[in-house]
C-alpha cells in the first residue's frame, strides 16, 4: 500500500475469523465485488489473525485472487500476534496508510468492535 490509489470501499475487519461479524464482512465484501471499483479490506486488532494460515483466510484469498480486492493487514497489530510476515495476497500496512485512504474513499464500514454491535 505504499502506492497511493484511490479505493471507492473499504472495509474494516476487526472481528476474530469464525465470528458473526467476520462472516457478515466477508459476505458484504463478495457483494461489492464492481468491475470498475476498487475495495479495500483493511484488517485490524484480532482481525488480522484472517491473514493467518489456514481456513479464515481462504474466503478472503479468493477474493483478492478473482476480483483483485486488495488484502491489508496492520503492521502493529499483526506484529504484537506474529513473527513472521503474512503470506501473499495479505500485505503489511500501517493505522496511517489506512487513514490516508480513507479519506478519499466514498465509503468505510467496519465489521467488528466499534462497529455498534459491541
Amino acid at each position: 500500500m505504499n502506492e497511493f490509489i484511490q479505493y471507492h470501499r473499504i472495509l474494516l475487519i476487526r472481528a476474530r475469523p469464525g465470528s458473526e461479524r467476520s462472516r457478515l464482512g466477508q459476505d458484504y465484501a463478495a457483494h461489492l465485488i464492481d468491475p470498475g471499483g476498487r475495495l479495500l479490506v483493511f484488517f485490524h486488532a484480532e482481525g488480522v489473525e484472517h491473514a493467518a494460515e489456514g481456513e479464515p483466510s481462504a474466503e478472503w484469498r479468493s477474493l483478492a485472487d478473482w476480483h483483485g480486492v486488495v488484502l491489508a493487514v496492520c503492521s502493529g497489530s499483526w506484529s504484537r500476534r506474529h513473527r513472521e510476515q503474512p503470506a501473499p495476497p495479505f500485505v503489511i500496512s500501517s493505522l496511517t496508510g489506512f487513514w490516508n485512504h480513507a479519506v478519499d474513499a466514498r465509503e468505510v464500514i467496519c465489521f467488528g468492535a466499534g462497529d455498534g454491535d459491541g
